[in-house]
């Protein structure tokens, strides 16, 4: 039934963009152009995005950012039987109530509003570390959240104890970092890393050459930092919905090293085993506007890692 409906509105180019189910459920499905929310004829802000210094997998396009933000906050949420879907990366397929389809219409409006006004959300970040003694000071301020086996602390503080807030854990934390801010357009994603990659040697490939034998490294890569994804919006409400993804990862270093030979004569070789550890937070939380997300969890030392991610609405700088 679903793939039917969206055939007949893609091969009538769009004349009906909105189809109601003919199975009594009052559910409709209707097609939006993402072009204004995306402003693809429009040159947006210069975002903070580093060159990455590893591999990365192809990057996602920017329109299926917005469906997952409008899954994210959309108010009544999807349920069972709805969906949100791009089409060809330009456009956003519904399907949902009256009541959902009208909170669609409304999120993609007011992101392209906000992009003819020329202002952008604003994303600060910091990382601190604590150690276990420490962090039993912090976490009286925050709530915990068990997801599986991990155990997480988190708040949502407003502008004004988010302050306090920092005056008094900041002193104990045993190193900050704080980020370059992100610029985000409504409803659209920005990326930033700052990381160290390290190459090391993690097996061999023999290949015979007459009567010896040559042994060929093989050689990876590993990172060592954080990066930082973050997709954010305005809601019907004067609120901003908010999306990070934080992972830091640290190499152990000297990287450890193991003798072993390979081959039919047993060439001696060295192999690099690095030992990695790390922490990720993810969070979807609606905040004022200088609100703050508090997410810590902890790491496999035992140490506390906590991040303080803020919003707020600034002037698009050209």
């Amino acid at each position: 039934m679903k793939t039917t409906i969206l055939l007949l509105c893609l091969t009538s180019n769009l004349v009906a963009q909105k189809l109601l189910l003919p199975d009594g459920s009052d559910r409709i499905l209707q097609v939006f152009d993402l072009r204004p929310v995306l402003g693809e004829d429009k040159q947006g802000p210069k975002l903070v995005v580093p060159a990455p210094v590893i591999k990365e997998p192809a990057p996602v396009h920017r329109s299926h950012h917005v469906a997952d933000m409008v899954r994210r906050f959309l108010e009544p949420a999807l349920g069972p039987g709805d969906d949100c879907k791009v089409l060809g990366d330009r456009w956003l397929s519904v399907l949902g109530s009256p009541v959902q389809i009208a909170g669609v219409e409304h999120l993609l409006a007011l992101a392209a509003r906000e992009r003819e006004r020329e202002t952008t959300i604003e994303v600060q970040l910091e990382l601190m570390q604590f150690d276990d003694k420490a962090f039993g000071t912090v976490k009286e301020s925050l709530a915990e959240v068990v997801r599986g086996t991990r155990v997480d602390h988190e708040a949502v503080l407003d502008a004004e104890v988010a302050r306090a807030f920092e005056a008094r854990v900041q002193p104990l934390a045993g190193n900050r970092l704080q980020a370059p801010n992100l610029l985000v357009l409504p409803l659209q994603h920005a990326s930033m890393s700052w990381r160290e990659s390290y190459s090391y040697v993690k097996d061999f490939v023999c290949t015979r050459v007459g009567d010896s034998v040559v042994a060929e490294p093989v050689v990876d890569v590993v990172w060592d930092g954080s990066r930082t994804e973050v997709c954010a919006t305005w809601l019907p409400d004067g609120m901003l919905g908010v999306w990070c993804d934080v992972t830091v990862q640290e190499v152990e270093q000297p990287i450890a090293e193991f003798q072993a030979t390979v081959g039919p004569l047993k060439t001696p070789v060295t192999i690099q085993l690095p030992r990695v550890t790390g922490a990720r937070f993810e969070q979807t939380a609606v905040l004022a506007p200088g609100a703050m997300i508090v997410v810590a969890t902890q790491k496999v030392d035992g140490s506390w890692l906590l991040a303080t991610v803020r919003a707020k609405v600034q002037p698009r700088v050209r």
